[in-house]
């Protein structure tokens, strides 16, 4: 838990960041706002004593909806979810399954529209092979095979120039454009659904996805779609994005991918520790 000075017009975090802490406002303003059509769309004006970027706490790993901006020299309490547990469990045992039922209560559910059709079961192939496919990743990444058993496999990207952050958890690290990010730093994950049905699973990106011609994403009324037997084609960042990969299921891809014998899952248990 710390103070945070923020000058007028400074970021506090961006659309699309991982949520990894919660905020109140100390003093001066802050503004709540989102894009929608290239504009920015305000959804909300604090003054000291307001919490934002709550979900933090009760989901974290999960993706901002909103940027958090300061309109005056502002200051704001900063708290993660790890602290924020420690001080659950300090109220007496009688009180927890109260705020545990107001919790639930609180954050919302989450709906994800389904693919209609299921192109690829569990169980089908054992492997996958992830390819860079654009001139902007080849010098990035080598093909990769993928044990269908590690999945999921997260995608995600970080400004040029800049360094990975680790809290992101990416299997994948993409170097992106930046002012705004093109690759989003939680874009994607190649995953099975709750079907078993093998999809690739839009995370919230900023300017979304496209598999095998089909966007999906914010905005678009679906988050996954399955993929095929054979070739697929993925470009993250909208259909004229630089950043295209091409996903290989079952025979084909590269002739040498590096293969990776155990992915490391990154967290998305929800509510972790209630």
């Amino acid at each position: 838990m710390a103070e945070k000075q923020v000058s007028a017009g400074g970021i506090i975090f961006s659309e699309g960041d991982v949520a990894d802490f919660a905020y109140i406002v100390i003093s001066g303003t802050i503004e709540l706002f989102h894009m929608h059509n290239g504009a920015e769309v305000r959804t909300a004006t604090l003054e000291p004593g307001k919490v934002f970027g709550e979900l933090a706490v009760f989901e974290p790993q999960e993706l901002r909806e909103y940027t958090a901006r300061a309109i005056s020299d502002a200051v704001v309490f900063s708290i993660a979810q790890e602290e924020f547990q420690e001080l659950f469990n300090q109220c007496p045992p009688p009180i927890q399954p109260f705020l545990l039922l107001a919790f639930e209560k609180f954050i919302p559910t989450k709906t994800r529209v389904k693919p209609q059709a299921a192109s690829l079961p569990k169980g089908e192939i054992e492997n996958i092979t992830l390819s860079p496919e654009s001139e902007a990743l080849k010098a990035q990444f080598k093909p990769i095979q993928i044990p269908t058993s590690a999945l999921p496999f997260r995608i995600g990207g970080y400004a040029e120039g800049g360094e990975k952050n680790r809290r992101d958890q990416l299997h994948l690290a993409i170097a992106s454009q930046s002012s705004p990010l093109q690759v989003s730093r939680q874009h994607c994950e190649i995953t099975f659904d709750g079907g078993d049905n093998l999809i690739v699973n839009d995370l919230g990106s900023r300017f979304g996805t496209v598999v095998n011609g089909v966007a999906i994403g914010r905005g678009r009324g679906i988050y996954t779609l399955p993929l095929q037997k054979g070739n697929n084609m993925l470009v993250l960042g909208g259909a004229e994005s630089q950043y295209q990969l091409a996903i290989t299921c079952g025979n084909g891809g590269a002739e040498k991918p590096e293969k990776v014998e155990k992915v490391k899952k990154a967290s998305t248990d929800k509510y972790a520790g209630f």
